[in-house]
């Protein structure tokens, strides 16, 4: 009789297909416990109860490990959840915004190319070139990668383009018209350089300025100067959102240095990258026109030199009359309000050299008049320590007739940058 009763127990007991076919809403660890305890209780009696227990035991092991991974992956905001592969259905939550919070979302995609009726039509018609000549990225990118080639990324993807994306940390500097400040991504956890414009202190010149350095960011993409990753506009104010580099110019630099000079072997490390950028510049027919220390950011770690302040950069159509620039850095032709073209950069460098060897300005004088002459003169003196060939490139670049004056293609293959 007691066979009969084993035999017809065992008969009744689902097999573990039957069991793994079965729909659990939420299957928890007490159940499956229960399920070790009973095999445990019966395993001399039941052998093969007891395997097939211990098989539905690891099959719900595996859904729950499966489903946890589900869970942990459908936290991420920018990760697709991939199809649930088990048997087993999973009720997937999704997050849920109260009536404002998607009242917001709605209004920020509206926004996705914000622009304003109080620019003028050139300015509208270069943001909506910018934000149409964003990179497409993949749907769904990956943060950690873009973290770790955000130097090399053009632009930031579109669908983060917001001001509303970044946390502000500090303010960098202040103008007359704009601020600059550091902030950082919310997402990508990029670290910017914000310029932002006060729509209220600017005038027509203000926004022609504005207007042509951010055409020329768009055309610049160089590892020595300053990368524009996107623009943003509201009722107030203009944003320019920029790739961040050190907040130490070339000056601040200098000042930190005994006799505010360097050596000429670490000159050369700083002037090489320099003249890259120049001649790249020059390469797409632009005139940056205000080249000085200040405009020349630099990481105390890397040595890396990154050209800044475009407000003053032209595209050179032939000659130019329209005078500007750093008195001190001013070509010749520049003091004499004449013609002009790229040379003129050329100049700027030549006067950057010198002060880095030097510490000093090659040209001096009590007033603006008086450094005018002296700059027309071009007579330039050197201290012993200055080397032959350094002397000779910025004695090439400083020349006052500007057939003399070399190109800067040339001054990349001189003997001394060699």
């Amino acid at each position: 009789m007691l066979r009969l009763d084993q035999q017809q127990q065992v008969t009744f007991q689902p097999t573990p297909e039957q069991l793994y076919h079965q729909e659990f809403e939420q299957p928890h660890e007490t159940a499956m416990y229960m399920s070790l305890n009973y095999n445990k209780t019966h395993q001399q009696i039941y052998s093969q109860a007891s395997y097939q227990h211990s098989k539905l035991f690891d099959l719900r092991k595996k859904y729950l490990k499966n489903r946890e991974d589900t869970q942990r992956r459908s936290v991420s905001h920018h990760s697709r959840i991939p199809p649930n592969r088990s048997p087993l259905k999973t009720q997937q939550t999704q997050k849920q915004f109260s009536p404002k919070q998607e009242y917001s979302l709605v209004q920020q995609k509206k926004k996705a190319i914000p622009v304003s009726k109080n620019l003028s039509s050139n300015l509208r018609n270069i943001l909506k070139t910018n934000y149409a000549q964003q990179h497409i990225y993949e749907e769904n990118p990956q943060n950690e990668n873009i973290r770790k080639e955000y130097s090399q990324i053009v632009e930031i993807p579109t669908e983060y383009q917001s001001i509303n994306s970044y946390t502000f940390i500090k303010t960098l500097g202040i103008g007359a018209t704009a601020e600059v400040k550091m902030a950082r991504h919310k997402e990508l956890e990029i670290d910017v350089a914000i310029k932002i414009y006060d729509k209220k202190k600017m005038n027509n010149m203000h926004l022609k300025n504005l207007e042509r350095e951010v055409e020329i960011l768009n055309q610049l993409k160089h590892p020595n100067i300053i990368n524009l990753y996107h623009m943003y506009e509201n009722d107030k104010s203009i944003y320019l959102i920029m790739e961040y580099s050190s907040p130490t110019n070339l000056e601040m630099f200098m000042k930190g240095r005994p006799f505010k000079r360097i050596n000429e072997e670490e000159a050369k490390i700083l002037f090489r990258q320099i003249s890259n950028a120049v001649s790249y510049m020059h390469e797409q027919d632009i005139c940056h026109r205000d080249l000085k220390f200040e405009n020349l950011l630099i990481d105390y770690n890397t040595r890396k030199i990154k050209l800044i302040d475009f407000g003053y950069s032209i595209k050179i159509n032939g000659k130019q009359t329209c005078s500007c620039g750093t008195p001190q850095y001013m070509a010749p032709e520049l003091v004499k309000k004449g013609s002009y073209d790229q040379s003129v950069d050329i100049w700027a460098c030549g006067i950057i050299l010198y002060k880095m060897v030097t510490g000093v300005f090659p040209f001096r004088g009590n007033s603006e008049k008086d450094l005018s002459k002296k700059i027309c003169l071009g007579k330039i003196e050197y201290p012993t320590f200055v080397s032959v060939q350094a002397k000779q490139l910025i004695s090439s670049m400083l020349k006052v007739d500007t057939k003399d004056r070399i190109t800067m293609q040339e001054v990349q293959q001189s003997q001394w940058l060699q």
